[in-house]
């Protein structure tokens, strides 16, 4: 026989309200767990302190601030209130601002219009290509693309390809150089806007086989390399590979050495005119594919009338924000500095009207304006600036979204594994696999931000910012940067 018995509001008042108490105490005590005492961080601070007083800092300007995600307490703080540069590390604001904007599974496109009709195989009018400012249109997608023209039949297109790259508006860059990270930004941009310099040794004694991906016929290129005895390594770099723009005319200069038993070596390069690259790289392709264009390649915008063909879409802005912070690709941070200032503020988007749009992110963030001076969406130009304080809550912050928290922390680069820390803690014993790293780089300025899984079960949220040391002394402040997570890592 069963008895059930009802309890009165007041008895389940009650039962309720002792339940709640357990569990609160339940969390005093697994938060207590979690609390570092007064000594402990007494030893952090005199640790890390013996770091940042290494001589190769006397002259430089540093803060830092780690604090745990799970106690909430700061563990350790140096200056951290300081505007300081922070070069790439600003990356993390811009995609940090993009997924709170979007969303993770935003996409971008590039759509081909023409103002004719398709008739037995001709396309009669002209083929309008219009961006977007797809951050990631690469080779891969660009065929794609030809590959559905062919599928729709057309063999032959009558007029011109017209480039419409009115959506985007880029600014110049901080550094003017042939180097990929000072790339240029637009609308209609392909493989980020650079080229890639391969070479492959030969026989030994004679010049390594040197070509350029995609082929384009506006590259000249002078090859001066030679190829060694095996074991002997690869001397290619950016010190003997140069390029001289005249308008869209690159000509590429290669030199060093590659041993005959290394494999194909690569190295990046921008491009001088990008929509003269993207439409000259995409008409070949349409060659390639059976579709010749009997008209002109030029800019233009897309008339009222014009009919849609075509669309592409990129991959969505996960993976997106993953290639930006991972590999801190400086054109494609800019492209998503600019379209947000494009919706926000209508097209031309800028980097001004970006930086515009940004600004309630910042606020929902908890970060003032008097704690950052953002004047790119990439870090590249040396005024942008944030104070480690700013940059900690900027990651409590995202980790704390549940709905982009994920893919945000995944955009990092995995201490020791991938991106461009893959190679980071591998000799020193560091946390290989625990860390998510931004690391930012500049001349006279060296940056570190991420996440630190601890032996204790913690997770710290940190920043730290180094300005001013000698140039010379880059690699020895990146040991001491390594040392300050090896310590905190160890907690």
């Amino acid at each position: 026989m069963r008895y059930h018995h009802r309890l009165s509001p007041f008895g389940r008042a009650l039962v309720w309200t002792w339940i709640i108490f357990l569990c609160g105490e339940r969390a005093i005590a697994q938060n207590h767990n979690l609390l570092y005492t007064a000594s402990r961080l007494d030893s952090l601070h005199a640790q890390l302190s013996a770091v940042l007083n290494n001589k190769i800092l006397r002259n430089a300007r540093t803060g830092i601030l780690a604090r745990s995600l799970k106690s909430g307490q700061v563990l350790f703080e140096h200056h951290a209130d300081s505007l300081l540069s922070t070069a790439s590390c600003m990356k993390l604001v811009t995609t940090a601002a993009a997924l709170d904007r979007w969303g993770k599974n935003k996409f971008f496109r590039t759509v081909f219009y023409t103002d004719d009709s398709i008739t037995d195989g001709v396309l009669k009018g002209h083929l309008y290509m219009k961006g977007f400012g797809d951050p990631y249109f690469v080779t891969e997608v660009m065929l794609k693309t030809v590959y559905h023209f062919r599928s729709m039949g057309i063999t032959e297109i009558k007029g011109d390809l017209i480039a419409d790259d009115s959506y985007l508006q880029d600014s110049p860059n901080a550094f003017r150089n042939d180097r990929a990270y000072s790339a240029l930004g637009s609308a209609l941009s392909f493989n980020f806007n650079t080229f890639t310099i391969c070479a492959r040794p030969g026989k030994v004694g004679d010049t390594a086989h040197v070509f350029i991906e995609p082929p384009y016929p506006r590259f000249k290129i002078i090859n001066r390399t030679l190829t060694t005895d095996s074991g002997k390594g690869i001397t290619i770099d950016h010190n003997n590979v140069s390029v001289k723009y005249d308008k869209d005319l690159m000509t590429v200069y290669v030199g060093g050495t590659i041993a005959s038993d290394e494999l194909e070596f690569n190295i990046y390069k921008r491009v001088q005119d990008p929509l003269t690259y993207v439409t000259t790289v995409f008409r070949n392709a349409l060659e390639l594919a059976g579709i010749t264009l009997k008209g002109k390649i030029r800019t233009g915008t897309v008339p009222r009338k014009a009919t849609m063909i075509h669309e592409t879409y990129s991959y969505d802005l996960a993976y997106i924000v993953a290639g930006i912070n991972k590999w801190s690709n400086n054109q494609a941070a800019g492209q998503l500095l600019m379209i947000l200032g494009a919706e926000a503020f209508g097209p031309p988007g800028t980097d001004e009207k970006g930086l515009r749009a940004i600004k309630p992110f910042l606020k929902k963030a908890g970060i003032a304006e008097s704690e950052i001076i953002m004047t790119d969406g990439s870090g590249l130009d040396i005024g942008n600036k944030m104070t480690p304080r700013a940059q900690v809550r900027l990651l409590e912050y995202m980790y704390q979204r549940f709905d982009c928290s994920a893919e945000y922390v995944a955009s990092l680069s995995i201490a020791g594994v991938d991106g461009s820390e893959r190679k980071r803690f591998r000799k020193n014993g560091g946390p290989v696999g625990q860390a998510r790293l931004k690391i930012g780089y500049l001349w006279g300025v060296s940056g570190l931000s991420g996440y630190i899984a601890t032996s204790g079960g913690d997770i710290i949220a940190f920043a730290s910012l180094m300005n001013d040391f000698e140039k010379d002394y880059y690699e020895t402040v990146k040991q001491l940067e390594d040392k300050i997570v090896i310590t905190l890592s160890q907690l």
